[in-house]
């Protein structure tokens, strides 16, 4: 083959590496040549996410919530400034459980389940606190009302070790590294984040208004390892109709349900597809 017809070839292929042929079909004067010669690496590029705390430190940022709490909305306006921070992901971590023992005064948060009170219950107990509240927010595992006086999150992260995520399609690999010996066995939580969320309230305290949420907790679980290595699915969504996702995962010791390292950030929308 000669260079001048090798050109149209070579103009195909930049295209190709570009991501901009991903199924390519050449007719020549004596046969057809069918390339496919990048179609499998761009699904399986848009299809993983890998996710590295290195040795920087994160802040994860836990807000319990109701849409049946009158004093809910602040807290809330709060937690998603942080959507448009310069630092989300790299620094905070937010993630909003919406807790269900506000739904008998009148209106059902469509966002809630009972496994959100029972984490902030267990928080409770680790703390030595006799009650529970909303709003509520945990910083490293530490109640934290600063913010309602000076609406700044701390940038103190976590110290804990490095925790590594590859997700492919639904499938996550998990792995983490403690600074030191850890006497109990580790927990590995889970959570995919519903994005851009907005409610209609027609009862209850917050009857009239329109809420507005990011980073609701739509998928929740928790694994534990006796080794710090974890291969499980993505939790399945108790609600699937958030315009965009993100992911929050973090390891905790034992029962203590205080994180030890964190990590997060936006879910492609081709693995979004496999949790629906």
């Amino acid at each position: 083959m000669m260079m001048a017809d090798m050109q149209p070839l070579l103009v195909l292929y930049v295209l190709c590496d570009m991501k901009l042929i991903p199924w390519l079909q050449i007719q020549r004067k004596y046969g057809v040549w069918l390339l496919t010669l990048c179609f499998a690496g761009l699904v399986h590029a848009s299809d993983e996410v890998e996710l590295s705390s290195g040795p920087s430190s994160s802040v994860l940022i836990e807000l319990y919530t109701s849409e049946g709490c009158s004093s809910c909305p602040p807290a809330e306006r709060l937690l998603n400034s942080l959507k448009t921070h310069d630092e989300l992901w790299h620094t905070y971590i937010p993630v909003a459980f919406h807790v269900d023992y506000w739904d008998y005064i009148g209106w059902r948060d469509p966002y809630a389940q009972a496994a959100h009170g029972q984490r902030q219950s267990q928080y409770a107990r680790t703390l030595g606190h006799r009650t529970v509240y909303t709003p509520a927010f945990m910083v490293n595992g530490q109640p934290w009302r600063q913010g309602f006086i000076d609406r700044q999150f701390p940038k103190q992260g976590l110290r804990g070790g490095l925790l590594d995520i590859r997700l492919s399609d639904s499938e996550l690999v998990a792995r983490y590294q403690p600074l030191k010996a850890l006497s109990h066995e580790l927990m590995l939580h889970v959570a995919v984040l519903g994005m851009d969320l907005s409610t209609q309230i027609t009862a209850g305290e917050n009857r009239g208004r329109t809420a507005r949420h990011e980073f609701v907790v739509v998928g929740y679980d928790t694994v534990v390892s006796p080794n710090g290595e974890w291969q499980l699915s993505l939790p399945e969504l108790h609600f699937q109709k958030a315009r965009e996702y993100a992911l929050a995962v973090w390891v905790s010791d034992g029962q203590n349900p205080a994180p030890l390292q964190a990590v997060g950030g936006w879910l492609p929308t081709q693995i979004v597809r496999h949790l629906k």
